[in-house]
């Protein structure tokens, strides 16, 4: 015959051992997201690092139109404002007083 007390304890220990690795792969899960939202930080904001200094290279050459990098901004100048768009959206607006 099966020894009944020693089918329960195989049981108890399946179920723990299943209980650990699904804690495991939750906390695995957790710390593979942390670490993804951060590369897409980083990136995020090396692209927008990118766009200011393509904005400050066409300032300073005096182009109205410059793409460098794969970044392309626009330079509005008048007599009492300058205006930076990329993509459609004001980057930088300088006026003066």
């Amino acid at each position: 015959m099966v020894d009944i007390r020693k089918l329960k304890s195989r049981a108890y220990v399946l179920v723990e051992s299943l209980v650990a690795l699904a804690t495991l792969v939750t906390i695995c899960s957790l710390i593979l997201t942390a670490i993804d939202t951060g590369r897409r930080q980083l990136v995020n904001s090396l692209y927008q690092q990118e766009v200011y200094n393509v904005a400050k290279m066409a300032v300073q050459t005096g182009e109205s139109h410059l793409e460098l990098n794969g970044v392309e901004v626009s330079v509005q100048r008048t007599s009492r404002e300058l205006i930076v768009y990329h993509k459609g959206k004001e980057v930088i607006r300088i006026e003066k007083n």
